[in-house]
């Protein structure tokens, strides 16, 4: 296996040095907007097997995360975020092919202060505790992307090289991605709460679920959709879509191992069209329902 140190891969410009292309290509470009506040805005190609090592300095990490480039709010395949107290040196590995995008928000405890209006101290504490709370096993927190924080990120990302706006936006999102660590936390911590997640989790199991879109299965359990986004990802371990896309597809298969013949009543049933119900079903279980029917 490879082994690249990410510290020592890219030229002044933020580009991929010609001499490791048979390893990887990419770039990893620093926007610095104050001294206490920086975007990275990066994008990783594997082409062989390889170990990176990786520096991070101290303070709280925003990371939008996906594959392609993140150009695009709709690049976005979710939200991380991590509390380093030191700077570090870790490792992490990608496979030939594997591709790995980040833009991310770097914004030091100093400056969180500031803009909390608390000590440095409150500050480290409060985010000390959170993670803990709402994240036992290490200080990395995984947001799904929902329609708030989503509108956000498309605004900092249209305003990316203009600096002036772009310190805005990127408040913006610090803001937001707090604002719904707080309502983490809480929703993690809140019985009640985590009833309604999993009542929201049993509807879509049932045969009609595929009728119903996120706002009103949030307004069936009693949360609002926001809260039902987050907590379900966090407390079943998928997102509301993706959970619900599953159940669909599972009692589809099911009614067609009944009846091979179904097919029509259970595409009705499903919540798609026709098409949309065969690629959805050859996604999941990598054959057509034609075939399946036929197998089982």
């Amino acid at each position: 296996m490879q082994h690249v140190n990410l510290h020592e891969a890219y030229d002044s410009q933020g580009d991929s040095i010609s001499h490791l292309s048979d390893i990887m290509s990419g770039h990893k470009r620093h926007i610095s907007l104050l001294p206490n506040l920086n975007v990275i805005d990066q994008h990783l190609t594997c082409h062989s097997d390889t170990l990176f090592t990786e520096q991070a300095q101290q303070g709280l990490y925003f990371s939008l995360v996906g594959t392609k480039p993140i150009i695009d709010s709709d690049d976005i395949d979710s939200i991380q975020i991590s509390y380093q107290a030191q700077d570090i040196v870790g490792d992490f590995v990608m496979a030939e092919g594997e591709e790995k995008s980040l833009f991310q928000i770097h914004v030091t405890t100093e400056l969180l202060a500031s803009l909390f209006n608390e000590t440095e101290e409150q500050v480290i504490q409060y985010f000390s505790n959170l993670f803990a709370s709402i994240n036992q096993d290490g200080p990395l927190i995984s947001l799904p992307v929902t329609d708030k924080n989503r509108a956000v990120c498309r605004l900092m990302l249209a305003y990316q090289r203009q600096t002036l706006s772009l310190i805005g936006h990127v408040y913006s999102c610090i803001f937001t991605f707090v604002d719904q660590l707080k309502m983490l936390n809480h929703l993690s911590r809140c019985e009640d709460c985590q009833q309604k997640v999993f009542q929201a989790q049993n509807l879509l199991e049932s045969p009609d679920h595929g009728k119903l879109e996120i706002d009103q299965l949030a307004h069936r359990v009693g949360l609002n959709s926001e809260a039902l986004t987050l907590g379900f990802q966090h407390l079943v371990g998928q997102s509301v879509e993706r959970y619900g896309m599953h159940s669909r597809m599972q009692y589809a298969a099911a009614m067609l191992r009944q009846d091979p013949h179904s097919k029509s009543s259970v595409v009705a049933k499903s919540g798609f069209t026709e098409s949309q119900f065969e690629a959805a079903f050859i996604q999941h279980f990598g054959v057509s329902s034609h075939q399946y029917g036929q197998i089982h």
